[in-house]
């Protein structure tokens, strides 16, 4: 394909368009107030400048992912929590130390490698079935990455892919059905197959010969296998969720804006990752990051100062945030890559909020974007690529965001 068009780049907020272009609609990501106190005592934190004081907060700690409810049984059975729960101290020492799997050096030299050629594999047996589901693609795309990242490579018998659905497929039930004696058991088999097959022959052949990757890491802090467990879901099943509703959003976007979609073929690293960043902070797919103060926080907002209780649950709405108008100029609910943005917190990142802030920010970001990168890349390269069927999109509690299901794409 020819470069016949200038580059995607705007000048000015004259370029960004007014309208609503996101293609998930649901009644938390409507721009509201920056903070709304509800009758329960929550803070709703809706603006992109208060978001980003709470998620940098030391006063604050996790209370997103289930994280009060789940964090309480785990004390019971594991020494080491997993690093989503950690805090303080012991948190910032594992990220520096685990930061290392997930530098742009790193993802270049040991992953990108992998990265094209097994897309190159999910491309050839796209071309030879003619259509299919998006879903199952993005889902091996995913999941081969988060495993090569992880260390699960070494998996007893087939059948990854079915074990971390079935653990993904969690979020997508009722309350009742949760607190089911058969949805526990169904749970716990699909949890205890990733253990026996997958994480256990990954912890063997690590200990034998150990690799760049977080399973050796765990093992050389002598973690336990329980422990080890724990942290392959929250670094694995967790990154795996996400990156694989990017691509499918980002796909369904692009499709239908056929500038963007020859600026991801023809334009620079710079600019496909601006194009990316932005579908991102448009349509973030985790929604809400929640906390609970430990201590008063102080939060300016809008001139004035608000002080917020210790022990308070704060609920911040990463759908607002990203498409707060005081920073994207009231064109938050359009796509318009390297849009202008202003804050008065300094700097705003292109995708936002969309990677969380602050100690607990998502360590995978740099991979999630060049993965998803190659994939649409080459996705977007068949000429004769189209969408057959309008995808679902539902919430997905685990997430607190949304998931596209019932994607079908031909060739």
């Amino acid at each position: 394909m020819t470069d016949i068009t200038p580059t995607i780049i705007p000048t000015s907020e004259a370029h960004c368009p007014v309208h609503n272009e996101r293609k998930v609609s649901l009644s938390e990501q409507e721009v509201s107030p920056p903070i709304v106190i509800d009758a329960e005592g929550v803070w709703h934190i809706n603006g992109y400048d208060e978001a980003r004081q709470i998620l940098r907060s030391e006063f604050t700690k996790q209370a997103g992912f289930r994280a009060e409810k789940i964090g309480k049984r785990m004390q019971t059975v594991v020494r080491k929590p997993p690093i989503l729960f950690l805090e303080g101290e012991e948190h910032h020492r594992m990220r520096r130390e685990t930061n290392k799997f997930f530098t742009p050096a790193i993802t270049d030299k040991q992953y990108q490698g992998f990265m094209e050629t097994f897309a190159e594999e999910l491309i050839e047996r796209l071309k030879t079935r003619r259509q299919m589901d998006l879903r199952e693609l993005t889902l091996d795309m995913a999941m081969r990455v988060a495993a090569q990242v992880v260390g699960l490579t070494s998996s007893m018998v087939p059948g990854l892919k079915q074990r971390l659905e079935g653990i993904l497929n969690v979020g997508n039930v009722s309350e009742t059905l949760k607190s089911s004696r058969l949805h526990q058991i169904f749970v716990q088999r699909h949890v205890i197959g990733f253990l026996l097959f997958d994480v256990k022959p990954a912890i063997r052949a690590r200990r034998k010969r150990p690799q760049n990757d977080v399973i050796s890491y765990l093992i050389s802090r002598d973690y336990s296998d329980l422990e080890i467990l724990t942290e392959c879901l929250v670094y694995g099943v967790a990154g795996m969720a996400t990156t694989r509703e990017f691509i499918s959003i980002a796909l369904w976007h692009l499709m239908e804006k056929p500038h963007l979609r020859q600026r991801m073929l023809v334009g620079s690293q710079e600019e496909r990752y601006a194009i990316l960043h932005e579908i991102l902070r448009l349509e973030p797919i985790v929604g809400h990051l929640k906390r609970r103060t430990t201590g008063e926080i102080r939060l300016e907002s809008e001139g004035a100062t608000r002080t917020i209780p210790a022990g308070t649950l704060v609920d911040v709405n990463i759908f607002a945030a990203n498409a707060d108008p005081r920073m994207t100029g009231g064109t938050g609910l359009s796509l318009c890559p390297a849009r202008p943005m202003t804050s008065t917190q300094g700097k705003v990142p292109e995708p936002v909020m969309s990677f969380g802030d602050g100690t607990h920010r998502c360590p995978g970001a740099y991979i999630a974007i060049q993965e998803s990168d190659i994939f649409l890349r080459k996705l977007l390269a068949i000429d004769t690529l189209k969408i057959e069927k309008t995808p679902d999109v539902r919430y997905n509690d685990t997430l607190s965001g949304y998931e596209v299901s019932r994607f079908i794409i031909s060739i």
